[in-house]
């Protein structure tokens, strides 16, 4: 009986993982500039990953968590790119977006990336012990994926849902509203409430939970009264 360690780097590992970044890194990009915050793409990945190589004969946590890593990884850049290419046009650098240039700086972002992981891994994992909650559930993910078929039903029946919703929704046949608004007279006072319909942007509220909203809501507001003076008159009591 041999004991030698399966396969880790595969051709189908590392093309399954080009693959996977290429959707969660386009769904990460419209998510981020649509509702300002990005998704955790290792444990959809490692989810797909698992059932796909079971369909491809076999596959085993080496393998999928190469799969997973990857898929993240391109996600990540993405994050990096639409939270930081925007601002050269607000400062007036770029008048438009420029693909090689956006292309380099990407490339070059993740190399550096990489560079910097390499030594403060021992640092930062190894002898800090610090807690990285994703990764955590990334490899329990792996490590109790006996059977993704469920996982991966979730994911296309969520998929589903809120694809129907966006394409229903104000931005494609527009059978429901993009947003659900009301306000009433209490006295003097004007009061009104409003919420985003798309599934972005329900997601979003449900991942972050209620005491998150509210520390973005505060935060919302300070930065109106002191960075923005024109926008005190939003704050309420101005």
């Amino acid at each position: 009986m041999s004991n030698q360690a399966p396969p880790e780097l595969t051709p189908r590992a590392i093309v399954l993982a080009i693959v996977l970044a290429m959707i969660l890194a386009g769904a990460n990009a419209y998510l981020g500039l649509f509702a300002g915050m990005t998704i955790a793409s290792a444990i959809p990945a490692a989810v797909v990953s698992m059932a796909v190589l079971k369909l491809l004969g076999g596959g085993h946590i080496l393998e999928n968590n190469i799969v997973a890593t990857g898929a993240s990884a391109g996600t990540s850049i993405a994050t990096g790119v639409i939270f930081t290419m925007p601002a050269l046009l607000i400062l007036g650098y770029w008048d438009d977006f420029r693909y090689s240039w956006v292309l380099a700086i990407a490339g070059l972002g993740g190399l550096l990336g990489v560079l910097f992981s390499v030594p403060l891994r021992r640092s930062l994992i190894v002898e800090q012990g610090l807690a990285f909650p994703e990764g955590k559930a990334a490899a329990e993910v792996l490590r109790t994926g006996d059977r993704p078929g469920e996982g991966l039903k979730v994911l296309a029946g969520a998929a589903t849902i809120g694809g129907l919703m966006k394409l229903g929704a104000g931005s494609g046949l527009r059978l429901i509203p993009d947003t659900a608004a009301a306000s009433a007279w209490f006295g003097n006072t004007l009061a009104y409430f409003g919420t985003n319909l798309s599934p972005g942007a329900v997601w979003r509220g449900l991942y972050r939970g209620p005491e998150h909203r509210c520390r973005d809501a505060g935060r919302w507001r300070d930065g109106v009264e002191h960075c923005d003076p024109n926008l005190q008159h939003l704050v309420p009591g101005r």
